[in-house]
């Protein structure tokens, strides 16, 4: 399960029925510095829905309040994944990563996080 910033738990699979095909980033606020730069989340966030994407951040293993200090004040939208549990659901080995995942919970890709990988993977398919 997934906490949502209020700190509601929402199911990974209900997420999706609701926003849809998604560009999600794997991220943590534990990051070095230059891997877990804000602003390029939000350069990110814009290509990927100006491709049709919707975007959402999933922070792992770190308290929500870490979580939310780091993002809130940015006005991303994000969820909280206190254990991981989305690294294995997504096959993915390094944080941070772009994944790109359909309504229906399949992974189409997975990128570095930038918009630029974003772009070039979606004028390829």
């Amino acid at each position: 399960m997934l906490l949502q910033p209020d700190g509601v738990t929402v199911d990974w699979s209900d997420w999706l029925a609701v926003h849809g095909s998604t560009a999600v980033v794997l991220w943590g606020s534990w990051l070095p510095e230059e891997q877990r730069d804000i602003k390029g989340l939000a350069d990110l966030r814009r290509a990927a829905t100006d491709k049709g994407l919707d975007f959402v951040v999933i922070a792992l293993q770190e308290p929500i309040d870490a979580s939310r200090k780091a993002l809130s004040p940015s006005g991303l939208p994000w969820l909280h994944d206190r254990h991981g549990a989305m690294l294995q659901h997504l096959l993915v080995y390094q944080v941070p990563t772009l994944v790109v995942v359909q309504k229906d919970g399949t992974v189409l890709a997975r990128l570095q996080p930038d918009s630029e990988a974003l772009v070039d993977w979606t004028e390829k398919k």
